[in-house]
C-alpha cells in the first residue's frame, strides 16, 4: 500500500483547512515507512494536537498494529488539533478528514 505516489488527492476540506506544511509532513511520514519496507494498512490515521507549541502527530494503523508519535516544530503555520485519514484503494491515495468519508 501507498507505493504509487503519482495519484494523491485530498478532499476540499483538507485543501481549504489543513496547511500545506502539515499535509506534506503527513505524506512524508507515510513515505518514510514505505521506504523502510514496512507493511502499511490501507488506512493510516493521524491524530494531530498542539503540544508545547509544536505539532504532535500520532500515526497509527490497525493491521499490522502500529503506533508512533512525532513532535515536529512547524515553520510556516501553527499546530492544529484534528484527525486526518490517508486511504489507499490500490488506484490512488486520498487525504481526508473522517467526517469527509
Amino acid at each position: 500500500m501507498f507505493r504509487n505516489q503519482d495519484k494523491r488527492y485530498m478532499t476540499r476540506n483538507i485543501a481549504d483547512g489543513l496547511h500545506i506544511e502539515i499535509q506534506m509532513i503527513i505524506w512524508n511520514l507515510i513515505e518514510e515507512r514505505v521506504n523502510n519496507d514496512e507493511e502499511l494498512d490501507f488506512l493510516q490515521v493521524f491524530e494531530l494536537t498542539n503540544e508545547k507549541g509544536m505539532q504532535s502527530i500520532i500515526h497509527q494503523q490497525e493491521c499490522p498494529m502500529h503506533k508512533q508519535q512525532w513532535l515536529i516544530p512547524l515553520q510556516q503555520t501553527r499546530p492544529v488539533t484534528s484527525t486526518v485519514w490517508c486511504l489507499d484503494n490500490g488506484e490512488y491515495q486520498m487525504m481526508l478528514y473522517p467526517e469527509d468519508y
